[in-house]
């Protein structure tokens, strides 16, 4: 198991503890899974790196696989990143047309650092159709948890940059808007894409 694995599995874990504390939603998803997916996700107002707002509508009649995280992260996001890009490439071969109704969603925790241009530059390491966004810090905030997400900005030592915790996990949501599945540190590229072919069925 490599280190980015175990990271990713480690942040997992502690995903799913922040979510119990955050309205008891990690029971809700295993007692009333119809209830947990009206809980995630809502309406949302973002910018791409062009400076173009962005909303919910505008993924209207498409998938969503959502990815919150920074341009300054270290390694659990470009790690995940590579996994929704290297499952949506796979995807692209067993089943083109249900690849390109699905859009990969970058949205950052740190609209501190993460300018446009930053991510502009960021996304183009990935999938070539994975959109960036940002917003103000309260417009994030509103994002986050809307989907149930949690951050926490950690100081370090002086005169480094700050890290920031928070949520691992990859939100499929469907055509209408409404949350579909998600991808814990638990799953792989290989599981991703396996679920994705599912999606033909919506």
């Amino acid at each position: 198991m490599t280190r980015h694995r175990i990271r990713n599995l480690a942040l997992g874990l502690v995903s799913l503890l922040c979510l119990a504390f955050t309205g008891g939603v990690v029971a809700t998803l295993i007692l009333k899974p119809e209830a947990f997916r009206s809980a995630i996700g809502g309406p949302f107002a973002l910018e791409n790196p062009e400076g173009q707002r962005v909303t919910e509508a505008s993924y209207r009649g498409r998938f969503m696989m959502i990815y919150f995280g920074y341009t300054y992260c270290p390694d659990i996001c470009p790690t995940r990143l590579q996994e929704m890009t290297l499952a949506l490439e796979a995807l692209e071969d067993q089943a083109p047309a249900l690849a390109a109704r699905i859009t990969p969603v970058f949205i950052t925790v740190d609209p501190r650092r993460d300018t446009h241009e930053a991510l502009r530059a960021y996304a183009a390491h990935f999938h070539p159709r994975l959109e960036a966004l940002r917003g103000s810090e309260a417009e994030v905030g509103e994002v986050i948890r809307a989907f149930q997400g949690y951050v926490n900005y950690v100081p370090q030592a002086e005169g480094a940059d700050y890290l920031v915790d928070h949520t691992a996990y990859v939100y499929v949501m469907g055509p209408d808007g409404a949350y579909v599945t998600h991808f814990t540190a638990f799953d792989d590229e290989t599981e991703m894409t396996a679920r994705l072919a599912g999606l033909a069925e919506n």
